[in-house]
């Protein structure tokens, strides 16, 4: 039956909203006032709701292009660490549970199957005229808490000291064509990876630096 999980585990769907939330948590909290709108109603997280969200034209198509980078990301992880083993799937048969092989997800057939919760044991049709069944997939919530649980040690707060630092080294990335690229090598320097560097932290750093007149920009607060 559509729409049952089992107790105890989780639709792969919204596996990817869970892990999306622990492994980009500055993004997807900043996504949240968009994707919904009414948070004492949410339920679960759930990626569908986001997706419908952020479908609608009042949303800007650079917080739709930033989900999108943030499903594709957790998505890809997600299929990395089920074909690794760290992670299973399942899938409810009339004789029980399965779980999902795991060469399964190295093949163009897991295409999409994460997403859409539904997994196809026996392949996809390959005519019009076939009629192949397909299951919903999950995951052991238990199993994604222990692996969501293995994350490195939380960054330190980034001390206001280091501000001018850190704007030398902005002005050192000019030759960089956007911010969202400035921000991802700075995040990467040695002497600012144990911080926690916060999207309010570099923009503060970015006023100190503007950009060259006539230079693309990527977002239009940049």
């Amino acid at each position: 039956m559509r729409g049952f999980c089992p107790d105890g585990y989780l639709p792969t769907p919204e596996a990817v909203a869970r892990a999306a939330e622990c492994w980009f948590p500055d993004q997807f909290a900043a996504l949240k006032p968009v994707s919904d709108p009414q948070p004492q109603t949410r339920q679960n997280n759930s990626i569908d709701a986001a997706v419908r969200a952020f479908s609608q034209p009042q949303i800007p198509e650079a917080w739709r292009h930033a989900f999108e980078q943030i499903a594709n990301q957790t998505v890809h992880r997600l299929r990395n660490l089920l074909h690794q083993g760290k992670l299973k799937a399942y899938y409810f048969g009339d004789d029980g549970c399965h779980s999902v092989p795991r060469d399964f997800w190295a093949t163009a057939h897991a295409d999409g199957v994460i997403e859409s919760g539904t997994y196809c044991p026996f392949g996809k049709p390959t005519r019009w005229h076939e009629s192949r069944p397909d299951f919903s997939s999950f995951v052991l919530q238990s199993e994604l808490d222990e692996l969501l649980s293995e994350q490195p040690a939380r960054k330190r707060p980034f001390p206001k000291a280091k501000m001018p630092d850190l704007v030398a080294a902005l002005r050192r990335l000019d030759d960089l064509p956007n911010r969202e690229q400035q921000r991802e090598a700075l995040r990467k320097m040695p002497e600012f990876e144990p911080y926690h560097l916060t999207d309010d932290i570099l923009r503060e750093a970015e006023k100190q630096v503007p950009r060259q007149p006539g230079r693309k920009r990527l977002h239009p607060e940049q």
